[in-house]
């Protein structure tokens, strides 16, 4: 049995309101940080509303997924939606930043699960050769977020207060949940039960928060070899260990290690790990770059962000289009990334003598070559599979893409704080982006801050290349023509 047109478009229409619901969060947020500081009284704390939401969202990505196999995407979504509606509610009422970190931590578990299931859902109904057609939505859900999030966010905190940035999520949570819980009754529930693996779960969980917290402390709140980052690092490193020993053993892995034996997954997995990476250090530093090496005011930066994001959103939809033509998804990442390679080799070369509108432009283009390999990874992975392993390796996709960019911030921030305390005496030697963006800089220190920031694009590129040549080995597959679901059906 297949869908109807209608029935897809409602299911897709859902599903998209409820990934543009947790993006939405993410944006709205950082703009009220400081007056949610302000009114409650810790700034000490405040990097923590963001961070807590990161470590637990970066771990119920995989968890998600693959107990949505098990037991059903549209009981898995509510739950999420529910919890992230919740959450948001204690999140406006917390009295104190404690209670608002551990409320966003909860938040996070809803978020991320919200985003594993929307891009498992239109797997579900969508054929991965028709899938190309949506790409240019999926992508814009983002884009929309990443524009509308800080203007909403602005104006609710200046007229309303900081709490109606959460108040916000619960009217747009109850529509998500209208819209899915209708669409989705028709999505066949895999028959199969298995015992929810706990001792996975809380392994995994455990390795993840120990890694986010090395990223998020280190060089920061504390110094890169100070005892508690190393037995952090000694923490990973088991936990990582016992998790891999009990995937081998578990019936129903979080992670199956087969995927690590698929010519598609696994190197699509590391892949994306590395390139979405290299893509988060330019979509965050490029504004400070624009702020503090060229000078320009914060919403003059944010402005030239959107040739970026625009760039990127019309090659996804034309790399859409191919795929639905050809039946192949391999071509437009391969096209594409050495355009973005070439871009910021000659933003790693002139980064010092740039104006900004010329930056704008090669960082469109850079864009330009970015777009498709988001949409055609996603597709890749869930042509690879068959529907009962649907939601885990779209978690895995998911898991890998944000740990990567956790990785990869806290590395080029490193580099550029490295590069910059030791170039600038009297820079204080500030200890994140944001006290660099606040510092008063001569025009010497801005040509030295964009020479540092002309290494940070030269080692993007050659992280997109590594990447690149590991995509080279993925296995080009003909995209089938019939959704996951639909195939399920026609088995049953």
């Amino acid at each position: 049995m297949s869908f109807s047109p209608a029935e897809i478009r409602a299911i897709v229409v859902g599903a998209l309101l409820a990934m543009f619901l947790s993006a939405l969060d993410q944006t709205v947020v950082a703009i009220a940080l400081p007056p949610i500081a302000a009114d409650l009284g810790d700034f000490t704390l405040i990097s923590w509303v963001v961070t807590s939401y990161l470590l637990t969202s970066t771990c119920v990505m995989p968890i998600v997924g693959k107990l949505s196999d098990l037991y059903g995407r549209r009981p898995m979504l509510r739950i999420c939606l529910i919890i992230f509606m919740a959450s948001s509610a204690l999140c406006a009422l917390a009295p104190g930043m404690i209670p608002l970190i551990l409320a966003r931590a909860l938040q996070g578990i809803g978020g991320g699960g919200i985003v594993t299931l929307a891009q498992t859902i239109i797997g579900d109904v969508v054929a991965p050769r028709e899938r190309g057609r949506y790409a240019v939505y999926i992508t814009s859900v983002w884009v929309v977020s990443a524009l509308l999030g800080p203007m909403l966010g602005g104006v609710l905190t200046e007229y309303y207060g900081w709490p109606w940035i959460f108040w916000i999520n619960l009217p747009l949570g109850l529509a998500a949940l209208l819209a899915t819980d209708r669409a989705l009754r028709k999505l066949p529930i895999d028959p199969r039960r298995s015992p929810i693996d706990y001792a996975s779960i809380a392994l995994l969980c455990s390795a993840t928060v120990a890694l986010l917290l090395i990223l998020s402390l280190g060089g920061k709140r504390l110094p890169w070899t100070a005892p508690a980052m190393l037995a952090f690092g000694v923490a990973t490193l088991i936990l990582a260990g016992l998790f891999v020993r009990r995937q081998l053993r578990a019936p129903e892995p979080i992670l199956p290690p087969r995927f690590l034996r698929d010519r598609v997954i696994a190197p699509l997995l590391a892949a994306s790990f590395i390139v979405f990476g290299a893509y988060i250090v330019i979509a965050v530093m490029v504004p400070v770059y624009f702020q503090v090496a060229l000078g320009l005011p914060v919403s003059e930066a944010s402005l030239l962000m959107i040739p970026l994001m625009l760039s990127s959103t019309v090659t996804s939809g034309l790399s859409g289009r191919y795929s639905r033509r050809t039946g192949r998804y391999k071509l437009p990442p391969i096209v594409g990334l050495p355009v973005t390679i070439a871009a910021l080799i000659v933003l790693a070369v002139l980064a010092e003598r740039l104006s900004a509108p010329t930056a704008a432009v090669l960082f469109m283009v850079a864009g330009l070559g970015l777009g498709p390999f988001f949409p055609c990874s996603t597709v890749a992975a869930q042509n690879a599979v068959e529907r009962h392993d649907l939601g885990a390796v779209s978690g895995a996709v998911g898991f890998s893409r944000t740990l990567g960019g956790a990785i990869a911030i806290a590395a080029g921030s490193a580099l550029v704080l490295g590069l910059v305390s030791g170039a600038l005496p009297d820079s204080g030697h500030p200890a994140s982006l944001e006290d660099l963006a606040r510092s008063s800089l001569s025009p010497e220190a801005r040509a030295v801050l964009a020479r540092s920031f002309g290494v940070l694009f030269g080692a993007s590129a050659a992280a997109f290349v590594i990447g690149l040549a590991i995509f080279a080995r993925v296995e080009d597959r003909p995209l089938r023509g019939q959704p996951a679901a639909s195939v399920a059906r026609a088995a049953d």
